[in-house]
């Protein structure tokens, strides 16, 4: 059976439920509400939905089939009016569980519940003892599903073997590995290359742009991937759900350095970039705190990409905190594209898909808005400097302003040195022109007298009688 494409809407009274079911048999088409529950059967479609709140089927109830768009428009009473049902643009969170197996076991199949159980105390979450965890995927619940990972796929994995390397241990490896990677070079050449970076540096998200349009929807391709996804029921510690809130920054972070770097216009290498950038996708890395994520961002952003600039690197992260001030549903957009360029990725980057990003589309539809704000206005309050970073980059932009000025200092006096020998020689010129002419003068002088002494010569010897 298919699960057909739906959409679900609302007013003080009413539930309108729109199912788009082309080619079907109306007259085998069956349609039933039990409170919260609504099925709808036609076939080959199937779908059955749990609703954040109770309808009614009675006399006001209406529904219509249109063919030429194989859309069957439902209209049910609230049974409470004037309720508001939260979630209905939330397409996953709204099917009820279907046994589809998973890659990721520990993340069990919804039963009766939706949204997301956090257990344990903080107290509790502190003991617990990452040194011998080896654990990575969506809060980190996959241990044994594959074997040597990173080996398997070399191009999209910075840490070969995650089962082998404790969680602990990962940030510091992949600290140690940046610091090889980081080339003084490249970053000196973007700091000082103002007219290559420009168009980066003052350029605009598009969700920042003015005729950005605020209410957002899904269209029918994003509706398409939610409605395949399972719905799951994710029982979490507090220590685990901030850790998937802290990775989703990190993620998503690489795709709005992405797309200010691509002036909004995603390119065959755009995958790299987001998984290259995110220390969640390419070492398997989870986070503490927000500075430490949002470090990992910069200093990635600083080793790896085309354009390695600090102050873009505080774009990006103003990029970040506008995205999440869009709400949830933008958010999920945002993955869903992510998604959408991993699967068309050459290098098989859709493995990114099974271990993170189909279980954050989920999880995003359960978690709590409020939960998100918090994060949004965390990153926001917090100022990453260059000494945070430890790449010594302002000891390398002192050591560079110092050799920036003394060869302007040997330019300049090279110019001087220059324009004074050319000031020279025009009186040089003269000079010597005048010296020529004095002398071409006495030269004049000297043959005169000399045809004088020659002609009177000439004159006495004429005049002599003998």
């Amino acid at each position: 059976m298919l699960t057909p494409k739906f959409k679900l809407s609302q007013d003080e009274d009413h539930v309108f439920v729109n199912v788009h079911a082309p080619y079907t048999n109306i007259g085998e088409t069956e349609i039933d509400v039990d409170g919260e529950n609504f099925l709808f059967v036609s076939s080959p479609y199937f779908l059955r939905l749990r609703l954040p709140g109770r309808i009614v089927e009675n006399d006001h109830s209406k529904g219509s089939y249109t063919c030429d768009s194989g859309d069957f428009n439902l209209i049910f009473d609230k049974e409470n009016p004037g309720e508001y049902f939260e979630n209905l643009d939330m397409i996953t969170s709204l099917l009820a569980p279907r046994d589809i197996p998973d890659i990721n076991p520990h993340l069990v199949e919804m039963l009766e519940e939706d949204g997301i159980n956090i257990n344990g105390s903080d107290k509790e979450n502190e003991s617990d003892d990452e040194s011998i965890k080896y654990d990575y995927g969506f809060a980190s619940k996959i241990s044994a599903e594959f074997s040597d990972i990173g080996s398997e796929f070399p191009q999209v994995f910075e840490l070969r073997m995650p089962e082998r390397v404790a969680v602990h241990e990962r940030n510091i490896l992949r600290v140690q590995h940046e610091n090889d990677k980081f080339s003084s070079d490249h970053y000196l050449a973007d700091l000082f290359d103002d007219e290559l970076l420009e168009p980066y540096i003052n350029g605009t998200v598009y969700w920042n742009r003015p005729d950005f349009n605020n209410d957002i929807e899904f269209i029918d391709e994003e509706v398409g991937i939610l409605k395949e996804l399972p719905n799951k029921h994710y029982l979490l510690s507090k220590n685990e759900y901030r850790q998937v809130l802290l990775g989703l920054v990190d993620i998503l972070y690489a795709y709005c350095y992405d797309k200010r770097t691509t002036l909004n216009e995603s390119t065959v290498e755009s995958s790299w970039t987001i998984n290259k950038l995110s220390s969640t996708l390419s070492w398997f890395c989870v986070f503490k705190d927000t500075k430490q994520v949002l470090i990992a961002c910069y200093r990635r952003a600083l080793i790896y990409p085309i354009f390695r600039n600090f102050e873009l690197c505080g774009k990006v992260k103003d990029d970040l905190v506008l995205m999440f001030r869009k709400g949830k549903k933008f958010i999920i957009k945002c993955l869903i594209d992510i998604y959408s360029t991993f699967n068309l990725s050459n290098d098989a980057r859709y493995i990114l898909n099974q271990l993170y990003i189909k279980d954050y589309l989920i999880f995003l539809q359960k978690c709590r808005s409020e939960d998100l704000n918090e994060l949004c206005n965390n990153i926001a309050n917090i100022d990453i400097l260059k000494k945070d970073v430890d790449l010594e980059l302002e000891e390398l932009e002192a050591a560079a302003e110092i050799v920036r000025k003394e060869e302007t200092e040997i330019m300049e006096n090279e110019m001087a040195v220059k324009m004074a020998s050319m000031s020279l020689l025009p009186g040089l010129k003269k000079n010597i022109v005048y010296i020529e002419s004095s002398e071409d003068d006495s030269d004049s002088s000297d043959s005169s007298s000399d045809s004088s002494d020659d002609s009177s010569d000439e004159l006495d010897s004429d005049d002599d009688p003998s």
